[in-house]
């Protein structure tokens, strides 16, 4: 009965993590290794190599963005008149974050260079190597960088409407309004993807979803055919 208890309560604490520090993230990612290990199961080292490239394409987009977080974070230090101590705090953090998370990027491509294929299918299975769930935390951890680091600078810019003594109170408001309004719309916008996400995932769940068109599939029998979409990458 305590085991159970305790269980139920790290699982309820994994959630938490996910949906609040991580931004579901790690779920997200999770489930996309799975749909990986199914995809790789039936489509072999060709499946494997698509995702690898597709991941690498992933990654250099999010190390273009932590690029321009950390350069946009460090450049607004230097902003007249100068920050009050809450904005610059919160931008020197974003930049910090974004160079940490430019780290991390560079960094798992060169290490997963020398991984197999069919090395790289069983370690997203989690036989052997590493627990699935640390891995999809790592892997998404640039994307979790450069999420954390758009809210600091969110936060810094909101600071510094408020504290900065310079500027007339209805300017004030001018430069709040569009701030509120992206705030809310980014919260709606998590809020539609959360939903989406686990009502896609209840639907297929239990069954092999695979996003690769034409890749060969092996019945069995000696004979290929192609695989064809089921659903939208998680």
């Amino acid at each position: 009965m305590m085991f159970r208890l305790l269980s139920k309560l790290y699982l309820l604490c994994l959630q938490i993590l996910d949906n609040v520090l991580l931004f579901q993230m790690g779920q997200t990612y999770l489930a996309r290794f799975h749909e990986f290990a199914d995809a790789a199961e039936a489509g072999g080292p060709k499946a494997v190599n698509r995702w690898r490239v597709e991941q690498q394409a992933e990654w250099n987009r999010v190390s273009n963005t932590l690029a321009f977080l950390a350069t946009m974070s460090a450049a607004i230090l230097a902003i007249s008149p100068p920050a009050p101590p809450l904005a610059f705090s919160v931008w020197l953090g974003a930049a910090g974050l974004s160079v940490c998370g430019l780290f991390i990027v560079q960094y798992f491509p060169i290490q997963a260079f020398s991984i197999s294929d069919e090395d790289m299918a069983e370690l997203v299975k989690g036989c052997n190597y590493i627990n699935p769930t640390f891995l999809a935390i790592a892997v998404a951890s640039p994307v979790i960088f450069a999420l954390w680091s758009s809210i600091l600078f969110a936060v810094g810019i909101v600071d510094y409407i408020i504290e900065n003594t310079h500027g007339n109170p209805r300017f004030m408001l001018l430069s709040l309004v569009p701030v509120a309004i992206g705030s809310m719309a980014s919260a709606a916008v998590m809020t539609i993807a959360s939903i989406i996400g686990q009502r896609v995932q209840a639907r297929y769940k239990g069954k092999p979803r695979h996003r690769w068109h034409g890749l060969p599939h092996n019945d069995g029998n000696g004979s290929s055919s192609n695989l064809t979409r089921t659903s939208v990458g998680a």
